[in-house]
């Protein structure tokens, strides 16, 4: 461990109720998390294949400023390093300007400018932050980190309306705007590598449609203080490919709309939650090598959780995910001679989570995988070579201010 992270843990261990409230209209926080990923097979944020793969960081430093009681300003600055799909990368998470049109004694309403992240399922919008997670590796059919560059964020603008009824609450969000795709792993998983039938070729790019921009929203309904959370979430986005020379593909769009059901249980020691996603895809005019073609994809997962202790928690989960939901075992591969397991993945999860104090936490979790449908072509370059049951350790130190 170098003198660096120990000096993190140091500080946050001795300074647990430690906060960066600059002044009353000013705030600054920010986290930062470090995995350690161990598989049997294949290849998981970096080479962890036999071996023990540290390449797996987040970091992230946000800014709240409200100079006025009706106007506000966020934004999120993150590091990234993920395998090979986020190569010690660093960005804008999110920037806006925040307007509430009006705020009465139940609830409030406005809209914001800027970069937004997505309100998708129950974890998108926080997916960076490890303490408001439900695990290390999220349900990757539902919070694909091979997609993530799309889904997590957009620019454009958000209505957002929040009314509360006792110790109910409805939160109603819809984001306009352009969708963001700044990695090859989307390039990857919809444009075909070359096999017996697909020849060699120069690889084009996937970007965000500009003539139809992205349309995403979500209504969360909580009852009694959060104690039961209902959630539907969907999505309307199109990417458009541009073809390099003598490409064979040619310059399709490929459009997605998804819908995410979610439904949370919050007990004084029990947790209980489920999503259930279908994305409808339509891929069209690549050229002759890329047939037309509109499969639905889905996912789900149901995942439990028991405070044993009032900082000491055991989960499990169960989740499944198809790329196409009409041909579950992927019998429809042969034809192009890639293994029938790429198309889908099953994931029994079991793990355990320790909250030191408020600003460390720790997790450990073993994944029992059938299939391999979620993993990333930027670890994986030859998806034939994956192997289609695998076993996947994790754990993760994360702190925060």
């Amino acid at each position: 461990m170098n003198k660096y992270l120990l000096f993190l843990i140091s500080f946050f261990w001795f300074h647990s109720s430690f906060s960066f409230d600059v002044a009353d209209d000013l705030t600054l926080h920010g986290f930062f998390t470090q995995n350690a990923i161990h598989t049997s097979e294949n290849e998981m944020y970096g080479h962890s294949k036999n071996s023990v793969s540290t390449d797996f960081t987040e970091a992230g430093l946000n800014v709240y400023y409200s100079p006025f009681e009706k106007l506000s300003f966020a934004f999120q600055v993150i590091y990234r390093n993920a395998g090979e799909v986020d190569n010690n990368k660093v960005g804008l998470d999110y920037g806006f300007i925040d307007y509430k049109i009006d705020e009465y004694e139940s609830g409030q309403y406005g809209f914001r400018l800027g970069r937004l992240k997505n309100p998708l399922g129950l974890y998108n919008e926080t997916r960076d932050v490890a303490f408001t997670t439900p695990s290390i590796i999220l349900p990757q059919g539902i919070y694909y980190d091979r997609s993530r560059s799309l889904l997590r964020a957009s620019d454009g603008a958000q209505f957002y309306f929040e009314h509360r009824y006792g110790s109910d609450d409805l939160s109603i969000k819809l984001n306009y705007g352009k969708a963001r795709n700044d990695t090859d792993e989307l390039l990857k998983a919809v444009i075909p590598y070359p096999t017996s039938t697909i020849p060699i070729y120069p690889r084009g790019d996937l970007e965000a449609s500009s003539s139809s921009p992205s349309l995403l929203g979500q209504i969360i309904y909580e009852r009694n203080a959060g104690e039961m959370i209902y959630s539907f979430s969907f999505a309307d986005a199109s990417l458009e490919y541009d073809p390099k020379a003598n490409d064979v593909f040619t310059a399709g769009t490929t459009d997605f709309q998804l819908y995410i059901l979610s439904a949370q249980y919050n007990g004084e020691k029990f947790s209980l939650t489920g999503e259930y996603l279908l994305q409808k895809n339509d891929f069209k005019d690549f050229g002759p090598f890329y047939s037309d073609n509109n499969p639905t994809s889905e996912s789900w997962y149901i995942q439990g959780g028991y405070r044993f202790k009032p900082n000491w928690q055991v989960y499990a989960r169960y989740d499944e995910h198809y790329l196409n939901k009409d041909d579950r075992s992927g019998k429809g591969n042969d034809a192009i001679g890639t293994p029938r397991h790429i198309t889908f993945s099953k994931d029994i999860m079991l793990g355990i989570r320790w909250d030191i104090n408020p600003s460390i936490m720790v997790r450990a979790e073993y994944h029992n995988l059938n299939g391999t449908s979620w993993l990333t072509s930027g670890d994986n370059p030859d998806r034939s070579e994956t192997k289609r049951y695998w076993d996947m350790f994790a754990l993760q130190l994360s702190l925060r201010f």
